[in-house]
């Protein structure tokens, strides 16, 4: 494919401007991930970060659900209104605040995170194999880093 534009000014050519590889990357990998659960498990990507932050961390509030899966409001309601239908998640009042809502896994939800839980290892391990050891803990220290300075934005 011929490239229009080889390099872009102060950042160099698309293909090695990090921010753009970090998004193609991920793009693909969640993808590749959303299609499996959404042919085994019945669930999309927004609602399986959903599920998988509360298996993690539990009982969580709405806005700290947004907050830990870096998605916005519109699209964790409608995800948990999906995992609620489903009876994956359910939702609990805070008696102090009416405007706050706490999610919560239900116990279909918590199978259903153990069942995916392997299945993620694997499709996360395929994609890690092109790395050596010493690569992939690399990769962990610099991915932690960034996730760090991304909390600064």
């Amino acid at each position: 494919m011929a490239v229009k534009r080889a390099n872009l000014g102060p950042m160099g050519k698309l293909d090695d401007f990090i921010p753009y590889k970090l998004s193609v990357v991920a793009n693909r990998v969640s993808q590749s991930i959303g299609r499996l659960f959404d042919s085994r498990f019945g669930i999309q990507m927004p609602e399986w970060r959903i599920a998988m932050a509360l298996y993690a961390y539990g009982d969580l509030p709405f806005n700290e659900v947004v907050e830990r899966t870096s998605m916005d409001k519109a699209r964790v309601s409608r995800a948990q209104r999906r995992l609620v239908d489903l009876g994956l998640v359910r939702t609990c009042d805070v008696p102090d605040d009416r405007r706050k809502v706490v999610l919560a896994l239900a116990p279909a939800g918590v199978r259903i995170c153990e069942d995916i839980l392997p299945e993620a290892a694997k499709r996360e391990a395929w994609f890690l194999a092109v790395l050596d050891d010493h690569e992939q803990r690399q990769l962990d220290i610099i991915l932690d880093k960034l996730m760090m300075r991304s909390q600064e934005l």
